[in-house]
């Protein structure tokens, strides 16, 4: 397969020759640990869903068929998060393929030891029609007016953030804090961000001398954690609590209709526009999507979070080596 970037360092291999199912240690090593949930390592969704997509990739039925060369990921359509993945679990990814008109439909369970970590079900379309496609297939999140160019936001001064007041809100740590500055924000209803893509970001780190525009391609996943992150500010800007180990905490439920209409390259700068569209106590559902000078990228169908106390999420930790020596 090409080179592509990727915020991951373990690959998935076939668990036997029939190629529906791939198996992957999720290694101490990751870098993303060090600053997701700093002092609580525990493996990002989006890196499970990344995980799912590079087995699904190697494991496609028709990787050599798709109109103009190459599938690509065209939308998450559902993932469901359903329990904590940690330093040292081995992730099994059972695969399902089915055809769905000029698409191919993945759905994948992805599970460590403690049970069924995620529900996945990823569509691959082909590239130029992921790039150009103005029909709705069917399973597809259909266009918006939100589609159109739109001139970029102007920060509001009394409601902008910095890096500075970002880390009072959100406990992500470098390299997996990416909302650079939020410009405005209406506690309950909106937030606009920006996340600044560089060539400097770890995921880069191992591409070869070779690798192409097309490779440096942002991945799809930290799009998806970018925009949620700034989702969880606007929901936790009021009641902060950046320390994940005591206190309500953010924790995704689940993402759907998510759809890819364009790709991010280093030297642009992400516009997550966030909308909540429904909070029932502690649960939050929003909406909205991504812009890169102007044009949508990404529309973002639902996204479903929840604070929920620290505890309920450390009960499910393993013991340490050091604390159970």
């Amino acid at each position: 397969m090409p080179a592509a970037c990727t915020p991951v360092i373990g690959t998935p291999k076939p668990l036997d020759s029939s190629q529906s199912a791939t198996v992957v240690t999720v290694a101490a090593e990751e870098r993303v640990f060090a600053g997701h949930y700093p002092g609580f390592p525990i493996f990002p969704g989006v890196c499970i869903v990344e995980h799912v997509h590079r087995s699904a990739r190697d494991t496609l039925p028709d990787r050599e068929g798709a109109a103009g060369g190459v599938w690509e990921l065209a939308a998450v359509e559902s993932t469901r998060f359903l329990s904590p993945v940690f330093p040292g679990d081995t992730l099994t990814i059972e695969l399902t393929w089915s055809r769905v008109g000029d698409a191919w439909r993945c759905k994948a369970v992805a599970a460590s030891q403690r049970g069924t970590a995620a529900q996945v079900r990823l569509r691959y379309e082909a590239a130029t029609a992921t790039a150009t496609a103005t029909a709705t297939a069917p399973g597809t999140v259909p266009p918006t007016a939100a589609a159109r160019a739109q001139a970029p936001t102007r920060p509001d001064g009394a409601t902008a953030m910095g890096a500075a007041a970002i880390k009072q809100v959100l406990p992500h740590r470098y390299p997996m804090l990416l909302v650079d500055r939020v410009l405005r924000r209406v506690p309950g209803e909106h937030l606009v961000a920006h996340k600044a893509v560089t060539c400097n970001e770890p995921w880069y780190q191992d591409l070869p001398p070779q690798a192409t525009e097309d490779d440096h391609a942002y991945p799809h996943v930290l799009l998806v954690e970018s925009w949620c992150q700034s989702a969880g500010i606007l929901i936790a800007a009021e009641r902060p609590n950046p320390d994940v180990l005591s206190g309500q905490v953010m924790l995704f439920g689940s993402i759907s209709d998510i759809r890819f209409t364009g790709r991010v390259r280093p030297g642009q700068v992400m516009e997550h526009h966030v909308r909540l569209s429904r909070a029932l106590s502690d649960t939050v559902v929003f909406e909205g999507e991504c812009l890169v000078d102007g044009e949508v990228v990404a529309e973002i169908g639902r996204v479903v979070m929840a604070m929920r106390p620290a505890s309920e999420l450390t009960a499910h930790a393993p013991a340490r080596a050091e604390e159970s020596s």
